[in-house]
């Protein structure tokens, strides 16, 4: 599965269009992950896009989750309720929807950023504000992580 990192700086233009870093588009495999985005809500209010083979994975993960938990059924119906397919332009465009553009406030400046398994679209002020908090408790979130077992060694 493709490995997404960097940060880039873009705008959304008049038309709702949001160019993905060519950088990024060249992290996929079209013929093993398939071609295109799912863009999901993410957490802490950005979109997550994910390449289709990961989605699939995901999907079938949230799968497993009892139909009758109720914080699971509230989950998924929010999740894939926002989720939408998009395929990228000749110019390495997607639209963003009108209910995503709400969802994560964005404005006409975002930040894309890569995340291991997953792209993240945000507000280029959310993100400054989340990244200055970041910044601070970076060294202690990474120790906390490590000395619990999250992190792999």
């Amino acid at each position: 599965m493709a490995i997404f990192t960097g940060t880039y700086q873009h705008t959304i233009d008049e038309k709702n269009r949001l160019a993905i870093p060519s950088s990024i588009r060249k992290c996929m495999d079209e013929d093993t992950e398939g071609n295109g985005f799912f863009v999901t809500p993410g957490l802490d209010k950005c979109l997550a896009l994910y390449t289709p083979l990961h989605f699939k994975a995901i999907s079938e993960k949230y799968n497993e989750q009892a139909s009758t938990n109720r914080k699971a059924r509230n989950f998924q119906r929010h999740f894939f309720s926002y989720t939408k397919k998009v395929d990228c332009d000749k110019q390495g465009r997607i639209s963003v929807e009108p209910k995503h553009i709400d969802y994560a406030g964005l404005k006409k400046e975002v930040i894309i950023v890569g995340v291991m398994d997953r792209i993240e679209i945000w507000d280029k002020k959310s993100w400054d504000e989340a990244e200055a908090g970041n910044s601070e408790s970076y060294e202690n979130d990474a120790e906390d992580l490590f000395r619990l077992g999250s992190v792999p060694s």
